[in-house]
């Protein structure tokens, strides 16, 4: 397993790892247990049926991760993976990516998701020479929304009925980071 990050919070030791097959079926399962509330916020979970669509997932990722059109890592405590983070839409050209993130509600609410976006910010901005981070939250998920604000990201507005979720249209609230930005923050 390739550790590209690691903290602590708490007594627990958190590792930021690429992820793997042998993690598909402890990630499915993670799927299974919360399928309901992460179908309220995630349009891929009606694509995640089975271990072998995690497998092809993980696959997909590492075969993106190595061409760096995505940075698909998994989260990992006590040696098990309790969620993902990445960096997609990769655009070296412009200095930009976007960042989606998701985790087993067990493990909800103890900051690891925040901490896990701070340490993917530092690998963007001083190892990916990435200038601009984005993320999009669906209007309505506080939890999620609350992540990027707690780190410094300012809210740049509102795409109206952007995506088509759950029979209904739903906004996103954009929220970013520049590298500049990023560095007061962290000085």
């Amino acid at each position: 397993m390739f550790v590209l990050s690691s903290f602590q919070i708490g007594q627990q030791m958190i590792e930021l790892v690429f992820s793997e097959e042998k993690q598909a079926e402890e990630l499915f399962e993670i799927i299974e247990t919360d399928r309901k509330a992460l179908s309220e916020w995630m349009p891929w979970t009606k694509n995640v049926k089975s271990k072998k669509d995690e497998i092809e997932f993980i696959n997909y990722a590492r075969e993106k991760n190595a061409k760096y059109q995505l940075l698909e890592l998994a989260i990992i405590a006590e040696n098990q993976p309790i969620g993902m983070i990445d960096l997609h839409s990769i655009d070296r050209d412009d200095r930009r990516a976007e960042v989606g993130y998701w985790m087993f509600s067990k493990y909800q609410g103890k900051g690891i998701m925040t901490e896990s976006l701070k340490h993917l910010l530092s690998i963007a901005f001083n190892e990916l020479d990435l200038n601009k981070i984005i993320v999009m939250a669906d209007s309505k998920n506080e939890k999620s929304r609350a992540i990027p604000q707690r780190l410094g990201f300012r809210q740049e507005g509102t795409l109206k009925e952007e995506i088509f979720m759950n029979k209904q249209f739903r906004d996103l609230d954009v929220f970013a980071i520049t590298t500049s930005e990023y560095k007061i923050k962290n000085s």
